[in-house]
Order: structure tokens, then C-alpha cells, then sequence
């Protein structure tokens, strides 16, 4: 029963981050969707540094399978930005939410400090796995650029997370697909 609880709060918060941010939800709006008291979810997550932790640790955990499953998939460094893209923009075609990390990091001032760690390793993770992905790209010919692949990799991500944000504005998940077209030209 427990874990049940924690794991509905937890897919809630989640809808909320994506949705309207970290700073726009309160324990009363997840009790009052889940029909529970607030002190109930007090005793999973004492405070809300402790939620958004719990969040994204969690969204660090599918990010890594989503990661490992592209590799799996593919051994195309191109396919494998397409797909890497294409999370972003399945996000925002189902019900225009952001994703976490760029929803996160627009909090990220006011952020718990438990909360901005989580949320650097995120970043840190996307853009380590693109670096490899470009890296590979450039062995096999497929990729061409200058600069290092890990500042190309910091850049791509930025424009992915600047393209989300903008796309979210506009309730067009197409300007995803713009980006992801740019992104490709910038690397072949």
C-alpha cells in the first residue's frame, strides 16, 4: 500500500513539474487530487526538497533506460539524435508538457539545493551520452563539425531545452522538429 501511495504522488508531481513547474503545486493540490491529507504525504517526502529529489532521481532512472534503449536500437549516430529529439517533442504532443529538466531549470534559483544537484546530474547525463553519440559520429563518418564534441553536445542540448520551452509557448510541438532538423544540418 505504501509504495502505491508514494508512487501516485510521485507520478502526480511529475505531471505538475511538466505541466506548471516545480514552484506552481503545492502538497494541498497533490492531497486534494489524490484524495489524500497532506500529512500523508509529509510522511513520504517531509518536504518538498525531499519530492523534488525523489523526482528527479527517479526521472534520472528513465532517462538512463530511455538512453540505453535508443543505443540498443540503433547503432546510427544520426537515428540516434532523431530519437533522442523525439522524447522531447512525444512530451509535448501529449498535452504540451515540458520536460522535467527544462521545466526544473527554469525554477532553478529557487530550487531546494538537494533539488539543483539532481538537476545538474541530469543535464550532465544528456549531454555526456550526446557527446558520445557525436563522438561516435565523427569515427564513423557520419558527423562532421568543429569545436570538441562536448561543447557541440552542451550546445545541441541547450537548443533542444530552448526549442521545448519555446514550443510549449506557441502549444507547437513542431518547432521540436525544426530544431532537430537544424541540429543535423549543424553536424553533417
Amino acid at each position: 500500500m505504501g509504495k502505491e501511495v508514494s508512487e501516485k504522488i510521485l507520478d502526480l508531481a511529475m505531471d505538475y513539474i511538466m505541466g506548471r513547474g516545480y514552484n506552481a503545486f503545492s502538497y494541498k493540490d497533490i492531497s486534494r487530487e489524490i484524495g489524500i491529507r497532506t500529512s500523508s504525504i509529509h510522511y513520504y517526502f517531509p518536504t518538498k526538497g525531499d519530492l523534488g529529489k525523489a523526482l528527479a532521481q527517479r526521472f534520472f532512472q528513465s532517462t538512463t533506460e530511455a538512453l540505453e534503449l535508443i543505443d540498443k536500437t540503433t547503432q546510427d549516430p544520426k537515428e540516434k539524435i532523431r530519437k533522442f529529439v523525439r522524447i522531447f517533442y512525444d512530451n509535448l504532443k501529449s498535452g504540451n508538457r515540458a520536460c522535467p529538466v527544462a521545466m526544473l531549470s527554469s525554477d532553478y534559483e529557487n530550487l531546494p539545493e538537494e533539488v539543483k544537484r539532481e538537476v545538474i546530474n541530469l543535464i550532465q547525463l544528456q549531454e555526456t551520452w550526446l557527446a558520445k553519440v557525436l563522438e561516435s559520429g565523427i569515427k564513423k563518418k557520419v558527423f562532421k563539425f568543429s569545436g570538441k564534441p562536448n561543447d557541440k553536445a552542451k550546445a545541441i542540448f541547450s537548443a533542444i531545452e530552448g526549442a521545448t520551452i519555446a514550443s510549449r509557448a506557441f502549444s507547437d510541438p513542431g518547432r521540436i522538429l525544426i530544431t532537430e532538423d537544424l541540429i543535423i544540418n549543424s553536424i553533417t
